[in-house]
C-alpha cells in the first residue's frame, strides 16, 4: 500500500510540473485582456500573437499583433532586463540579434540590433511581462501604417489596455 502511495504521489507530482510553466528560456509573447494565467494560450480570452514590425524601414522594430495565417512567431529570450530575439534585417537582408529598448511610459515596445544597457523587463509570476515590476500598463494602440503596436503605457483614445504573457505555444 505504501509502495502505491508514493507512485501516486510521484505520478501527481509530475503532472503539476509539466502543466505549470517554470522559468521560461525560449518564449512566444501574446497580448491577452486577462492578467490570469491559462497554459494552453489558445484559451486566453481575446488572445492575440506578436511579431516584429518594421514600418518605413526604421532602425527600430516594435512589435504588431498578427493573427492565424503568420509564416513563423519570434522566440524571446530575455537576461538583465532586455528582451533578445533573432530576426532579418531591414529589406530582408541579414540575420540580427534585435534587444528591446528601456522601456518609456507613453512609447512603443522597440527593438533594436545593438546591444543595450541593462532593461527594465521581467516577468512576473514567470509568465507576465513587467515593466520595473508592474505589469499593468501595456496598451495596444493604432500605430504607423495602421499596425495595433504594444506601447507602454499608451494613453490614446485608440488604445486598449492588454496583458502581455510570455507562452511556449502559438495560440492559434
Amino acid at each position: 500500500m505504501r509502495f502505491s502511495a508514493l507512485n501516486l504521489l510521484a505520478l501527481l507530482s509530475a503532472s503539476l510540473s509539466t502543466a505549470a510553466p517554470t522559468e521560461l528560456t525560449n518564449f512566444l509573447l501574446v497580448t491577452t485582456d486577462q492578467p490570469e494565467p491559462n497554459y494552453n494560450s489558445s484559451n486566453l480570452k481575446a488572445v492575440s500573437a506578436t511579431s516584429l514590425f518594421d514600418p518605413y524601414y526604421q532602425p527600430a522594430l516594435l512589435l504588431r499583433l498578427i493573427g492565424p495565417g503568420y509564416g513563423s512567431l519570434p522566440n524571446f529570450t530575455l537576461a538583465s532586463g532586455t528582451l533578445h530575439t533573432v530576426a532579418s534585417g531591414p529589406h530582408g537582408i541579414g540575420v540580427y540579434e534585435y534587444n528591446s529598448t528601456t522601456v518609456v511610459a507613453g512609447q512603443e515596445l522597440q527593438f533594436l540590433a545593438a546591444g543595450q544597457p541593462d532593461g527594465n523587463l521581467a516577468l512576473s509570476e514567470g509568465y507576465l511581462l513587467s515593466v520595473g515590476g508592474e505589469t499593468d500598463g501595456w496598451a495596444i494602440c493604432e500605430g504607423q501604417l495602421s499596425a495595433m503596436t504594444l506601447w507602454w503605457k499608451g494613453a490614446a483614445s485608440n488604445c486598449t489596455r492588454t496583458w502581455v504573457h510570455a507562452v511556449t505555444k502559438a495560440p492559434y
